[in-house]
């Protein structure tokens, strides 16, 4: 593994711990100050639309200053919109620090950045697997805690998170070396269109918004979902992702590069998206513990073939000094992606709970139809 990597692995790592713990437990939380299916919703897009604002503009200023500095003011907002929810006394207090976490929304697409700067075309499949598999391991141990740590109040789990949150900025204070030389400009209107003309970018960035909406459709909707079809609570939604996770830590650490390097991102994306349509597929049928843990295999298998793909594909294509800039965009697409989803999908399952399955299908298929051409052409290297 190249070694430069390890650093921003143990910081993915603690960063995705936080973030995971909340899933099983927020949608819970915010019914206990009496929300509603849809303003549940609400509180999803409130993050998601901050950092809509604010995910382009950390790119930029991560092409302009360095990646590090960036990730610090991430870091920092997660620190306090998790403190401010750990002792949150109403309904408005969660959107607010949900709001502040996502004005400091740029972690993930400088993350991206991060690891196209310090790889090799020939790396970054392996290096995006790995990045997926840490993930993983955040979904496995992040929820597992948060479910097992709700026991003694919802408090306990906020404030643990708010802690990991603290120890991120120590990593990266400590142990993260700066990995882009700062330019004198961020990337400007006119370079960001040019370089959405490079072949495969335009229709890679509406593949990757169909994704991310066909995700945030099922997140938005799952704790709300168990709970009604199968009664379960906190602890029972959390061990769910148990499942998920070992199966994207399996592939996405082991398996992705050997199956890319055979068969190619593209392919390998292809092959996750119909496994995609096939998992949401089972949604409605839904009534037993069995069908619900088999649709979460599939996925989990989905999301372990298509993320470290996509990425890597759309790093293929970003020119080498715009990455942060345009994974900052890309950012910037999957949280209107996530807005949307999350408004409709509550929406949706407040009047029909059996058809949360078929938005997140319907982005599965939309993303498969777009991006088919991109994913049976051979790879495109910009370095």
């Amino acid at each position: 593994m190249n070694k430069a990597l390890i650093p921003i692995l143990g910081i993915t790592l603690v960063d995705v711990l936080g973030f995971t713990m909340l899933i099983p437990i927020l949608p819970y939380y915010a019914q206990h100050f009496g929300a509603s299916a849809l303003e549940i919703g609400g509180i999803y897009a409130t993050v998601a639309g901050f950092a809509l604002v604010f995910s382009p503009i950390w790119g930029r200023v991560s092409d302009r200053i360095g990646r590090r500095g960036v990730l610090l003011i991430a870091q920092g907002a997660a620190v306090a919109g998790f403190g401010l929810l750990a002792f949150a006394n109403a309904l408005w207090v969660i959107y607010l620090a949900r709001a502040i976490e996502g004005i400091g929304g740029g972690g993930l697409g400088v993350t991206q950045a991060y690891v196209s700067d310090v790889t090799t075309p020939e790396e970054r499949s392996r290096a995006f697997g790995l990045i997926g598999a840490t993930f993983g391991i955040g979904f496995l141990i992040g929820p597992a805690l948060s479910g097992f740590l709700v026991q003694w109040g919802y408090r306990v789990p906020l404030l643990v998170g708010a802690s990991l949150a603290v120890c991120t900025v120590l990593l990266t204070v400590f142990l993260l070396p700066e990995s882009h030389k700062p330019v004198a400009t961020g990337a400007g209107i006119g370079e960001i269109i040019e370089a959405f003309e490079t072949p495969g970018l335009r229709p890679l960035l509406f593949v990757q918004f169909a994704f991310n909406f066909a995700f945030y459709c099922w997140i938005s909707v799952f704790a709300l979902f168990v709970q009604h079809v199968l009664n379960f609570g906190p602890s029972q939604s959390s061990w769910i992702f148990v499942v998920t996770s070992l199966i994207g830590i399996v592939v996405q650490g082991r398996l992705i590069g050997p199956i890319t390097d055979r068969f190619g991102e593209g392919r390998v994306a292809l092959a996750g998206f119909l496994v995609a349509i096939g998992g949401y597929a089972v949604v409605p049928f839904i009534g037993s513990v069995p069908l619900l843990v088999g649709m979460a295999i599939l996925w989990a298998l989905s999301g372990a073939l298509i993320r470290p793909s996509m990425s890597s594909l759309f790093s293929q294509r970003a020119p080498a000094d715009m990455r942060g800039t345009l994974f900052g965009v890309n950012d910037a697409l999957s949280n209107v992606a996530f807005i949307v989803a999350a408004l409709v999908a509550t929406t949706v399952f407040s009047r029909d709970v059996e058809a949360v399955g078929v938005l997140p299908m319907l982005g599965s298929i939309a993303a498969l139809v777009i991006g088919y051409r991109l994913f049976v052409t051979p790879r495109i290297e910009v370095g």
